[in-house]
């Protein structure tokens, strides 16, 4: 009796797994893949349209990718506009972007289809060898450090950083930013486990990242940009990720190593800021969400 339970028992749970193994092939294998639906019905030919997270105070958008990118669209003078919005793009990224009908996602692959498009390149006179190190420079940063910004902030300090950033009020819904502040810690601690560095003591990931942050500024050196007398890409990149950790008041440690050993970084950022973003804080002011009235 009890053997043949027990082999019942391991078929219900054969049977299972094998459903759920069907389910997943289905879901990421077979099903059509919907067509893609644009925010902006009525778009203006050749007009960018900057899909992202709605603005904040202080560091104006939680995704280092968005400022990344709206900075390079700045510096190249490309027509566009932004929507804030929560929705994920269909490769479930963001900031994406709508270009003439299409939805292209990922802020490297937009640059580059954005360069070709335009025929815009603020990268173009600069010699192959420093372009290689603007390349060497980005996968670091977008790959380690900024991974490590998110293992603090996200993983350790959410509260703080919902608090800080007044995201209940600048966001359409407050809800939505207390749920996510509940699942969001045990998600990031996760993720940092699979990528390794959460396997780690805290204090020697921060050291991981003043190793990243002491390279960029050895290879800044005296200079006002990384790659020349003008901003080029790899300075939008390090201006969107360094603005994360010197505008978010929440006692990150690379604020303060930074600061105390990388003064030409925060001059950077902050040089860019004055130059790029003359309205920086009337923009995020302007597009806070409007109180309701009852």
């Amino acid at each position: 009796m009890w053997l043949w339970l027990f082999s019942l028992l391991l078929q219900l749970i054969g049977f299972l797994v094998l459903l759920v193994a069907l389910l997943l092939v289905y879901r990421f294998k077979l099903r059509p893949t919907p067509p893609t639906v644009l925010l902006k019905k009525d778009w203006e030919k050749d007009v960018v349209y900057l899909c992202q997270f709605p603005l904040c105070p202080s560091v104006r958008s939680i995704s280092p990718f968005a400022l990344k990118l709206e900075t390079w669209l700045k510096i190249t003078g490309i027509k566009y506009e932004n929507i804030h919005t929560m929705k994920f793009s269909s490769k479930g990224q963001i900031p994406y972007i709508e270009l003439n009908g299409e939805q292209i996602p990922d802020s490297n692959i937009i640059i580059e289809k954005l360069k070709e498009k335009f025929q815009v390149d603020p990268d173009k006179d600069i010699p192959e060898a420093d372009l290689a190190m603007g390349h060497a420079a980005t996968v670091m940063i977008e790959n380690h450090t900024a991974h490590i910004g998110f293992h603090y902030r996200y993983g350790h300090h959410m509260e703080n950083f919902l608090k800080t950033l007044k995201l209940a009020e600048y966001y359409p819904s407050g809800k939505a930013i207390k749920n996510w502040g509940r699942v969001q810690p045990t998600m990031t601690r996760f993720r940092s486990w699979l990528h390794g560095i959460g396997r780690h003591e805290n204090a020697e990931v921060w050291e991981m990242s003043f190793k990243d942050l002491a390279a960029l500024s050895n290879w800044l050196g005296s200079k006002q940009y990384f790659l020349g007398s003008k901003p080029s890409t790899v300075d939008c990149m390090l201006f969107g990720h360094l603005a994360q950790f010197l505008f978010i008041d929440i006692g990150f440690p690379q604020k303060t190593f930074l600061e105390t050993k990388c003064p030409n970084l925060v001059e950077l950022v902050n040089r860019m800021k004055q130059e790029l973003w003359t309205d920086w804080d009337e923009s995020i002011e302007k597009a806070r969400p409007k109180p309701s009235v009852n």
